[in-house]
């Protein structure tokens, strides 16, 4: 097999965590949940990072995939980034970073995917307002970015320098490497491969592939080689303010969809689906185009408001945004474990699981990061 098979392997199972065909990890109930007692007193909950490290309303977190214990939080409250490095260790240090041009390329930011080395996506809850300072045009969707400290929220002074030139006034486009524009209220990213995403589109109701293709380079503004398909559209529903978060099984191709505003876990199978007619571009040059015929199913119902969505070692890690419970399901959709982590109404957004033992998840009313454990 080449090497680079066996790097994209390695690549794909570290963003799930794990081979995403092991469920053994769910023996007994999950024990960073109680181990299937329900019990919150059978958990170590531990505060890792409050407003003092920079949050504002987080609504994500993803830890590099190149880096150990390394961890991002995305900020809605200052479309800023709150980035953790040695996350849960004694020697934890915070940075918090806004990049120069935040109010367009993270403008109420909702999710966050890290990609091929070096790389991650965002998507952003917007009609692209630039912060309220314009009526919404709808010229949004997700961005690439770098994940190199020295590189993200910096501005490139050549790109600068030039495109102030070329349109007459000061162009600061800061550190994105690359954005596509077809993708407005877009609520929750999987990363698959190289540069190629997969997005929940919250004003269609649909799920967008979106290969970026090549990257322009840090602060440039040449998306023309973009890429955009439209699956199932009007399928799914957002819910205002709540992300809807993604998970993909690089094992069989099948998206798992916090589908918020119908309550459910949704699964659509990336390889269904044949092109159909193009579809109207907001972004001139770009490819924007329908999947007509793609396959999606329901896994889990009848839950209230299902947000944040993860899924390691053949486990769904899901919290329940209305309810207030941190869930767990194999991939037949029975559930696993359950837990009331007593947090405020509205708390619970994005997840990241490193272990059945080691859950880290936002708290967006009280601004903070909190670590999951078996407690002692």
């Amino acid at each position: 097999m080449p090497s680079s098979v066996l790097l994209l392997g390695s690549l794909l199972l570290a963003c799930t965590g794990g081979d995403p065909g092991d469920g053994d990890a769910a023996a007994g109930g999950i024990a960073a949940l109680g181990g299937g007692s329900g019990d919150l007193s059978a958990v170590r909950v531990t505060t890792v990072a409050t407003s003092d490290d920079g949050l504002d309303l987080p609504r994500a977190l993803a830890f590099d995939l190149q880096v150990a214990d390394r961890l991002w939080v995305v900020n809605r409250g200052d479309d800023g980034a709150t980035i953790l490095s040695g996350a849960g260790t004694d020697a934890q240090e915070s940075q918090h970073i806004v990049d120069p041009y935040a109010m367009h390329f993270m403008e109420e930011v909702s999710s966050i995917a890290f990609g091929q080395p070096g790389t991650f996506g965002t998507c952003q809850e917007s009609r692209n307002t630039y912060n309220g300072q314009y009526a919404p045009n709808d010229f949004m969707g997700p961005t690439l970015w770098s994940s190199d400290l020295e590189v993200f929220g910096s501005s490139n002074p050549e790109a600068v320098e030039y495109l102030s030139d070329l349109y007459g006034f000061p162009v600061d486009l800061g550190s994105h490497l690359d954005m596509q524009h077809e993708s407005p209220l877009c609520m929750g990213i999987a990363w698959e491969r190289d540069n190629r995403y997969w997005v929940f589109d919250g004003q269609e109701g649909s799920i967008d592939m979106v290969d970026f293709h090549e990257d322009h380079g840090v602060g440039w503004d040449d998306h023309s080689d973009g890429e955009t398909a439209t699956y199932v559209a009007g399928e799914l529903a957002r819910v205002e303010d709540v992300p809807s978060h993604l998970a993909l099984d690089p094992a069989t191709g099948l998206l798992y969809i916090a589908d918020t505003g119908n309550g459910r876990i949704a699964v659509l199978d990336t390889a269904s689906g044949t092109r159909g007619d193009d579809l109207r571009l907001t972004e001139p040059g770009t490819q924007h185009y329908e999947m007509d015929g793609a396959e999606l199913w329901t896994l889990v119902e009848g839950l209230d408001q299902p947000s944040g969505l993860f899924l390691h070692d053949g486990v769904l890690y899901l919290t329940e945004h209305g309810a207030g419970m941190i869930r767990a399901y194999d991939l037949d959709g029975t559930e696993l474990d359950a837990l009331d982590p007593g947090l405020e109404a509205g708390a619970l957004m994005g997840l990241t699981v490193r272990g059945p033992d080691d859950l880290w998840l936002v708290d967006a009313v009280a601004d903070q990061v909190l670590r999951l454990q078996p407690a002692e």
